[in-house]
Formats: structure tokens, C-alpha cells, sequence
């Protein structure tokens, strides 16, 4: 049989043990708190920086396809019949709407292959042409970098979720020792008076 004193002792000496250990399990779930708390805080600016970069993108793609129009408005349609200069407007509209890169790329080939044989037919400057391809190129390009970003947009999400799921998680284990270490010191101070 122990003592008063000896059972106090053997007490006192347990929370001491389950202090430490909670103590030491709260520190390490702090600082994991925090690294998620700060990956997830740089997985929402990297988001942003990529909503801000396709909106960029969106509209850089539009004004590359604005400058094509515009140059074969100026240099080739007033030298086309309307039948001809009608059918080019009809496929710059076409490439301009909201189209998958693979779809935009078709469409792209083939309109520069209409502008190759309106070429032949009219011999405008072959500048006009090379001009026109650059920025029909450069075009999709743009909507091939905007597609990447929707793709990538798809994962931000279920890394967003995964990220909050283990906040939460961590965040009530962190209340729950957060409450056991208050309980031990509580105790601790209450055996510890008994002791002496």
C-alpha cells in the first residue's frame, strides 16, 4: 500500500509525464498548423494569379484575332469580291469564339489555307499573310495557355478541399489538447498544493 504523500507523488508525477507528452504533441501540431495554414494561404494567391493570368490571356487572345481582322480589313478585303471577303469574316468569327485548342488549331490551318489560295488567286503581299499567321498563331497560343489553366484551376479545387479538410482536422485535435493541457496544469497545480 503507498502512502498519502507517496500516492500524491505518483499523481503529480503522471500529469507531469502526460503534460510533457501533450506539451510536446501540441508544439508539433502547431507548427503543422501552420505550414498547411500557409500552403493553403500560397495555393489561394497562386489562384489568383492564375484567374488575374487567364482573364489577361482572354483578352490577348481576342485582340491578336482584333489585329488579324483589322490588317486583312485594311490590306485584302477592299481587293476581294464580297463573296470571298464574307467567307473570311465568317471563319475569323469562328476562330474567335470559345473553342478547344485542338478544334482552334483545325480551324486555324484551315483558314490560312483559304488565305494561301486567295493569295494565289489576288497576289496581295505575302507580308500580309506572314502577319496574319503570327498573330492567328500567337492567338492560339494564347487559348492553349488559357486551357492549361482551366486544367490546373480543377486542381487548385481539390487540393483547396484537401487542404481545409486538414485544417479542420487539426484545428479540433489542437482544441482537444489545447483542453487536456489545461486540465493536466490544473491538476498538477491542485495535487501539487495537496503535497506539501
Amino acid at each position: 500500500m503507498l502512502t498519502e504523500e507517496e500516492l500524491i507523488s505518483a499523481v503529480v508525477e503522471k500529469h507531469r509525464r502526460f503534460l510533457e507528452d501533450d506539451i510536446k504533441e501540441f508544439e508539433e501540431l502547431t507548427s503543422k498548423l501552420n505550414q498547411i495554414e500557409e500552403d493553403a494561404k500560397n495555393l489561394k494567391n497562386s489562384r489568383i494569379k492564375f484567374m488575374e493570368r487567364k482573364e489577361i490571356l482572354k483578352e490577348k487572345r481576342q485582340q491578336f484575332y482584333h489585329q488579324a481582322e483589322a490588317l486583312l480589313k485594311k490590306e485584302l478585303f477592299p481587293k476581294l469580291n464580297q463573296i470571298t471577303t464574307d467567307k473570311l469574316k465568317e471563319d475569323i468569327k469562328k476562330l474567335t469564339g470559345q473553342i478547344e485548342p485542338e478544334e482552334e488549331q483545325k480551324l486555324k490551318d484551315l483558314f490560312i489555307q483559304n488565305l494561301r489560295e486567295t493569295y494565289r488567286v489576288t497576289e496581295f503581299e505575302e507580308n500580309l499573310l506572314l502577319q496574319t499567321q503570327v498573330r492567328l498563331e500567337e492567338a492560339k497560343n494564347s487559348n492553349l495557355e488559357l486551357k492549361g489553366i482551366v486544367e490546373s484551376e480543377k486542381q487548385f479545387e481539390e487540393d483547396d478541399s484537401i487542404k481545409d479538410e486538414e485544417i479542420s482536422k487539426i484545428k479540433s485535435q489542437h482544441k482537444l489538447l489545447n483542453s487536456k493541457i489545461k486540465n493536466h496544469v490544473e491538476a498538477l497545480d491542485y495535487w501539487g498544493k495537496l503535497k506539501k
